[in-house]
């Protein structure tokens, strides 16, 4: 079976709030293996450091826009999820304010990871351009009934074993959603897909 990973990152200086989720899976199923809290880039790096089938999607900018402002990226999914009925504002701008440290830890990151096959995920996109539960997913990261009922989407789409302790979390289960959306990039069935535009946008954005 192949590795799938999902991080939840936050900026370099709050890491405890930084979630991984690592899945083994096959063409059909998703299966959990483990979920680590408040992880480090030193910690991560040697997790996945001798690893060379592990697909990984991180939640966070992994490049900017040259001059600022929105990539091509960020204005693709922002106009496809309010299509959907999902909050525009989820879509930030890699140089905001609020943004440029988790930006900052994404390219570093990213960049360091160089035996893993490496997606932007947004994770909320992930689940909400493939579901029903448009309010389950305009709630789930402040709400847990929410994220439970989510859990059992993911469920019916072979997705296995996440446990009680990821769904304490929105950070958590974000990690899990992330790694359903690199294991749904590496089948090809991206819902949504930006293909990577190098040297300035190296990886492929998808949900």
């Amino acid at each position: 079976m192949k590795q799938y990973a999902g991080i939840d990152l936050s900026g370099p200086s709050n890491t405890k709030d930084t979630s991984l989720a690592i899945f083994e899976g096959d063409e059909t199923h998703l299966m959990f293996v483990e979920l680590s809290e408040g992880v480090t880039d030193e910690e991560i790096y040697e997790q996945f450091q001798h690893k060379t089938e592990t697909f990984i999607g991180i939640d966070a900018p992994l490049s900017y826009q040259p001059g600022g402002g929105d990539r091509p990226s960020d204005r693709a999914l922002r106009q496809r999820i309010v299509k959907a009925g999902m909050r525009s504002g989820s879509i930030m701008t890699p140089t905001m304010t609020r943004m440029v440290y988790l930006t900052l830890r994404g390219i570093s990151l990213s960049r360091g990871l160089v035996h893993a096959h490496i997606v932007e995920v947004h994770p909320g996109a992930a689940i909400g351009l493939r579901t029903s539960y448009l309010e389950a997913v305009l709630d789930y990261k402040t709400n847990m009934e929410a994220r439970e009922e989510l859990k059992t989407f993911l469920e019916s789409e072979g997705v296995i074993g996440i446990p009680n302790e990821a769904l304490q979390s929105s950070h958590s289960f974000d990690a899990c959603l992330a790694a359903y959306a690199a294991w749904k990039w590496e089948q090809g069935k991206s819902t949504f897909l930006y293909q990577a535009e190098p040297p300035f946008h190296p990886f492929d954005l998808s949900c």
